[in-house]
C-alpha cells in the first residue's frame, strides 16, 4: 500500500464502500469460471513435467525422491484422528468448493461422512453427492496438495490462531506505514468490521506511543537505539516527547544528542518519518520477546 498515492487509496476505500454482499450460488459461479479458465491456461502454458523439470535443475537426486515420495509428510491425513471428527468435518464439508468437498468425502469412512451430510443443506448435498458420482481418478500431486491445504488449515491450526496470525501480520504492515495512511486504513476497517479494528489498534505502536512506555521499559528500548537514529527520529517532535526520551538516555548520549538537535540541520522529513518508524518497530520486538511491555492505549 505504500506505493499508492492518496488518489488510489481514496479510489479503493470508495469502491469498497460500495461493493454490496454477493450470494453464495453467485460466488461459486464465478470460482466455476475462473477454475476454467485457469485450467485452459494451463494446458496453453505446459505439461506436468515442467515443475518436475525445474526441481530437477536445483536439488539433489536424494532431495528430489523424498519431496515427490512424500515420505517426509508422515502419514496420509485421512488416517489422522483429528480429521475423522465432525468438527473437522462440518467446516470442511460446507465451507469448501463443492468438488473439494466430494473429493474429501471420497476419502473418509462412509459411517462418517453420512453423519456430516445430515447436516448439509439439500441443495448443496445433492451437489456434491453427484460430483462423487462424476469424480475421475485425482493424480498423487493434487492429492498431497489437498492433504496439506487441509492439514494446515484445518487440523494444525485453529480459527482463533489463524485470525491473531493474520492480525499481527497487518499490524506489522499498518506500524510501517506513513500514519496518514495507518489511520486511513483503521478508520474503514472501523466503518467496516469495528471488532477488528479494535484489536489490530491495540496491536500498533508508533513513535508518539512512546509515552506508553514506563520509564524502565523506556530505558531498555533507547539503550539499543542508536544514537543517530535517535537524533532523526527527534526532529519534528513535541517537546514533550523530547525531553521523555532525552530523559531514558545515559549522560554521554544525551549530551551528544542535545548537541545535535541544537546545531539544527534537521534531516529530510521523510528520513525522519522512517527513523520514528524504525525505533517504533524495535519497540515491537523487543515486547514480542518479553524484555518491555506496552500498555494497551485507548481503543481504536
Amino acid at each position: 500500500m505504500k506505493y499508492l498515492d492518496q488518489e488510489d487509496i481514496a479510489r479503493i476505500r470508495s469502491l469498497d464502500m460500495e461493493l454490496e454482499p454477493v450470494a453464495a450460488e453467485e460466488f461459486a459461479a464465478i470460482i466455476e469460471e475462473f477454475a476454467g479458465r485457469f485450467v485452459r491456461r494451463l494446458r496453453m502454458v505446459g505439461d506436468y513435467r515442467s515443475p518436475e523439470g525445474i526441481l530437477e535443475e536445483v536439488l539433489d537426486p536424494d532431495e528430489l525422491e523424498r519431496l515427490t515420495s512424500g515420505e517426509d509428510d508422515g502419514p496420509p491425513v485421512w488416517e489422522d484422528d483429528r480429521f475423522a471428527s465432525p468438527e473437522v468435518l462440518q467446516p470442511l464439508v460446507e465451507q469448501e468448493h463443492p468438488q473439494m468437498a466430494a473429493f474429501l468425502l471420497s476419502r473418509i469412512d462412509p459411517d462418517l461422512g453420512a453423519g456430516v451430510m445430515k447436516a448439509v443443506e439439500e441443495g448443496r448435498r445433492n451437489e456434491i453427492l453427484l460430483r462423487m458420482l462424476d469424480m475421475r481418478p485425482v493424480s498423487p500431486g493434487v492429492t498431497m496438495v489437498v492433504e496439506q491445504h487441509i492439514r494446515v488449515s484445518f487440523i494444525e491450526d485453529t480459527s482463533a490462531a489463524r485470525n491473531a496470525e493474520a492480525r499481527a501480520r497487518i499490524a506489522s504492515i499498518v506500524n510501517r506505514m506513513d500514519k496518514e495512511l495507518a489511520e486511513q486504513f483503521l478508520e474503514a476497517l472501523k466503518q467496516t468490521r469495528p471488532e477488528e479494528a479494535k484489536e489490530i489498534g491495540r496491536m500498533l505502536f508508533s513513535f508518539e506511543d512512546i509515552v506508553r512506555l514506563s520509564e524502565k521499559d523506556r530505558l531498555v528500548l533507547f539503550d539499543k537505539v542508536p544514537a543517530e537514529l535517535t537524533i532523526k527520529a527527534l526532529h519534528g517532535v513535541s517537546e514533550e516527547l523530547v525531553n521523555l526520551v532525552l530523559e531514558a538516555l545515559g549522560g554521554r548520549m544525551r549530551k551528544m544528542v542535545e548537541a545535535e538537535l541544537s546545531a539544527g540541520n534537521p534531516p529530510p522529513e521523510e528520513e525522519a518519518a522512517e527513523a520514528r518508524r524504525e525505533i517504533a518497530a524495535m519497540a515491537l520486538e523487543l515486547a514480542a520477546a518479553g524484555e518491555i511491555v506496552i500498555e494497551d492505549g485507548e481503543e481504536a
